[in-house]
């Protein structure tokens, strides 16, 4: 993965410690005259980067350890002194202070030598043009430029231009609608209000409006820097777009773009193309993507409102653009911030890796939520998902009943799940900027040239998908999703989140192992609740499915691997219609709480495993009805004789009238399997009803106590001793006689006559 972790305590530490020589707290706007316009401003060679200005070389930057930092320049907007002042005004402009520095020919200013410069005044029909070798310095205050041909402002000079908005003024720069590419002292101008062949840096109290008619708003050819100041861009097409990177470090900024919002073009240098969000605030109003990147979008604080409303279109093809709230061809970051998230397609999408450590995230989208061709790691934060889309018709078939890997087969739609997911996003990108992100993480690569109707046949709508390992350790995630809640085409490790999930469809599946170790995972509604296509790990957290269609915990898939299920910790409740636990292989529990309210009718039970079952330790309850039943080869209390009515409790009492364990089942039960290990089963009693004195949980669920009252059930059936005898059954589709559906191994026990009535 490229990892890209910015030195933010040190860039900030050093700008707090910069005086801006040559800067003065309070403008003298009143003008000066030839003999002292020059600002005197000493700062590194322009030459230099600005990582270079706090001690980071190249090597820095190449290993991802640092961005782009702000330095002097960068960050002073008021001067006590002008190079020259620029009044402009149609046919009539002025120039005091350095006037061979300064040529006006036909409404077209052209400052051509380094220096600090005072613009105000209008231009209805004009251009400032910016040329030569050196860094110049723009004071906007008061300015107006609409040009009829080429950008409004265009700085061709081979070293940074620095725009300073004055305090209180408001500035605008304005393109004509029919302007178009065009070549300036040698630079391809790009068709645009506001064009910078080199770095460009934005600061100031003041505002700028930036009005993109023909094509783009505001075009840099390098670093792209937003310090501060209120900067509103409209564009036809895209908004703000920065070369080698766009970086804001306090800006408030809000785009309206036909197409792309603010987006950073560099391909061809890992160093370079990205997205460095700081602090300030961004809204942005976009047809195509809201943020999009080719190597990585990285968000350290602020507060940013993407919304993408899917109205952009390919001028050449037709074809509609990609259109998600952030795009990258690389990593996506997320380190703090507020981020809202409204999009037409996904919410945050990247071709690399996605690491979320903290902030808050609220995402709506018709697509998948948050996707990441490579790794997800969620370590920190606050995360919000609502998916509205319509799920493919290769993918329908994952919403019919009994068909979620308890059959051994992957769902049809989904054979190599990396593959569609890269064809897909791959056809999203936009096509007009013809450029090809390969997918390093996946089986195939992803091309802009790739027909959009690819994305709209394999469409899906998960809250959290991962093409990679996903892993979530810290932070809570909040998802609604019309497909699953959270996918992993490779392993899924859970240590720390705290997972609220609603969902249409499967709540967490992974197709390599999945693990639960920690954290708290209650799903409300899906088909299927936890699923693996390989093998299933649960050693600690809380897990709680309140409500699957479908199978609770499910392990399952087409090869041959082992796809066991292994209990030895954490807390588990399930209400399921399907059944509650399934492996396609073995099971195994050797501690934790298992809780389990099974299927009511069918060939579905509260267990169900192709191998053996073996129980050897922690709190197992399980109940169904009128279904399968199947359960471990030894250490089990089994009745099939009980008669309890939805929301009636069952109790699991000692000899000694203690409560061991009772829960509250929220549908009717004839079926009780309770895990007793080595103990006698004669030393228990199943009680149906009655009054428990103890409390129980959310679940239903409590220990201790006792129960009076109730209807007191004889077990029919044990795997472990009972009254000296030790009947056969369990294993493999153990089922005491009498169970519908049952029986695949082992000689069932003897029924009882009758039940007792307990006073």
């Amino acid at each position: 993965m490229q990892k890209k972790i910015f030195a933010w305590a040190m860039s900030m530490a050093v700008a707090a410690m910069i005086t801006c020589t040559g800067c003065a707290q309070n403008n003298n706007s009143s003008g000066t005259d030839s003999g002292s316009s020059t600002a005197q401003t000493t700062t590194l060679d322009d030459n230099d980067t600005a990582e270079a200005a706090v001690g980071q070389s190249l090597s820095a930057i190449q290993s991802g350890e640092a961005g782009v930092t702000t330095d002097e320049d960068d960050l002073c907007d008021n001067y006590d002194a002008f190079d020259a002042e620029i009044t402009l005004e149609d046919d009539s402009t002025k120039v005091k202070g350095n006037t061979k520095a300064v040529s006006v020919k036909d409404n077209c200013i052209t400052i051509s030598a380094g220096g600090t410069y005072r613009l105000s005044g209008k231009l209805t029909k004009g251009q400032v043009l910016v040329t030569g070798s050196e860094k110049v310095k723009l004071y906007l205050d008061g300015v107006e430029i609409t040009s009829p041909s080429g950008p409004a402002l265009v700085c061709t000079n081979e070293k940074r231009t620095i725009l300073s908005l004055a305090k209180g003024s408001q500035n605008t720069l304005t393109d004509s609608a029919d302007n178009a590419d065009t070549e300036i002292n040698g630079c391809n101008v790009s068709a645009c209000a506001l064009f910078a062949q080199d770095k460009l840096t934005i600061n100031g109290s003041g505002s700028l409006t930036v009005t993109g008619s023909s094509v783009d708003g505001i075009v840099c050819k390098d670093d792209l820097k937003l310090v501060n100041g209120t900067i509103t861009v409209e564009a036809a097409q895209d908004g703000v777009k920065g070369k080698d990177c766009v970086a804001m470090f306090g800006a408030d900024l809000n785009v309206t773009a036909g197409n792309d919002g603010i987006k950073s073009t560099e391909s061809n240098d890992d160093t370079k193309g990205f997205l460095q969000l700081e602090q300030g605030s961004a809204t942005v109003q976009a047809g195509g993507d809201c943020l999009q990147a080719e190597t990585l979008v990285w968000i350290a604080d602020g507060t940013y409102h993407l919304t993408s409303s899917g109205t952009a279109v390919n001028t050449e093809t037709g074809e509609a653009n990609s259109s998600k709230g952030i795009h990258c061809g690389g990593d996506v970051e997320i380190a703090g911030g507020k981020l809202t998230i409204d999009a037409a397609e996904d919410g945050v999408n990247c071709t690399g890796s996605l690491e979320l450590q903290a902030g808050e995230v609220d995402v709506t989208s018709a697509e998948d939520g948050i996707q990441a061709d490579g790794d997800l790691t969620v370590s920190g934060g606050a995360v919000t998902i609502t998916t509205t889309g319509t799920v493919a018709a290769s993918a329908q078939d994952d919403f019919q009943p009994n068909n979620f890997g308890g059959n051994g087969n992957t769902p049809p739609g989904n054979a190599d799940y990396r593959q569609n997911a890269a064809a897909s996003d791959a056809s999203a990108i936009p096509a007009a900027a013809m450029q090809t992100i390969a997918d390093s993480s996946t089986d195939a690569g992803a091309s802009a040239a790739v027909a959009m109707t690819t994305a709209a046949e394999d469409a899906t709508s998960k809250g959290i998908k991962c093409g990679g390992n996903l892993t979530m350790s810290g932070g809570s995630c909040t998802i609604d999703s019309t497909d699953h809640a959270v996918h992993a085409a490779g392993t899924a490790v859970f240590s720390g989140t705290t997972l609220e999930i609603t969902s249409d469809n499967k709540g967490i599946s992974s197709h390599g192992n999945l693990e639960i170790s920690g954290g708290d995972i209650t799903i409300h509604s899906c088909t299927e609740g936890v699923e693996s296509k390989a093998e299933m790990t649960i050693s600690g957290g809380n897990v709680r499915i309140l409500d699957a269609s479908d199978d609770g915990l499910n392990t399952g898939g087409s090869d041959s691997g082992s796809h066991a299920v292994t209990i030895s910790g954490g807390y588990i409740y399930v209400n399921a219609s399907g059944d509650g636990v399934d492996s396609n292989s073995t099971w195994e529990m050797s501690g934790g709480t298992l809780l389990v309210c099974g299927s009511t009718s069918g060939g579905d039970g509260s267990l169900d495993a192709d191998g053996n079952m073996t129980y050897t330790g922690g709190t197992l309850l399980a109940l169904s009805s009128k279904g399968m039943m199947e359960y471990p080869e030894s250490g089990c209390l089994i009745a099939t004789n009980c008669n309890a009515a939805a929301g009636e409790q069952i109790s699991i009492v000692d000899k000694n009238g203690t409560v061991l364990a009772t829960l509250q089942s929220p549908k009717a039960v004839s079926d009780v399997i309770y895990g007793i290990g080595d103990s006698d089963s004669a030393d228990y009693t199943i009680v149906t009803g009655g009054t428990y004195d103890g409390t129980l949980n959310e679940d239903g669920y409590g220990e201790g106590g006792s129960v009076s009252g109730g209807t007191e059930v004889t077990a029919n059936g044990g795997t472990g001793s009972m009254n000296g005898g030790a009947p056969a059954g369990g294993g493999r589709g153990g089922a005491p006689n009498g169970a519908p559906n049952g029986g695949q191994g082992g000689t069932p026990p003897e029924m009882p006559n009758s039940n007792n009535s307990g006073s």
